[in-house]
């Protein structure tokens, strides 16, 4: 297996202890999670999560929304876990867990 290879699909993640107090702000509760690779780099890993919730405090034309009416909605994002911090990755081979084409993904909250 290659690293590269994991570009696209639902893998188990690892983390050490060291950053567990930091994974809230990207809304990751806990070190061990499942996560969609999206990308590799030379630092890290990219991982998505389709359902991060976001506080939105501007409208369409970039006006400040007064804070009793702000409100947060789910959106897209991608995360760099770097390397020093992912003790392992498990790769399953089966395929429900292969190539993910679907839209709708699991986000790390179905797996805290």
């Amino acid at each position: 297996m290659r690293i590269e290879e994991l570009k696209g699909k639902l893998v188990l993640f690892k983390l050490c202890e060291e950053i567990k107090d930091d994974l809230s702000i990207f809304q990751i509760y806990g070190v061990t999670f499942w996560a969609v690779v999206t990308g590799i780099e030379n630092e890290g890993i990219w991982i998505e999560n389709p359902k991060y919730e976001l506080g939105i405090w501007w409208d369409e034309k970039g006006n400040l929304i007064p804070p009793d009416k702000q409100i947060k909605e789910e959106v897209k994002s991608d995360t760099l876990i770097l390397w020093r911090y992912i003790e392992g990755i498990m790769d399953v081979k089966d395929v429900r867990f292969q190539k993910v084409e679907i839209k709708e993904l699991p986000g790390f909250k179905a797996y805290k």
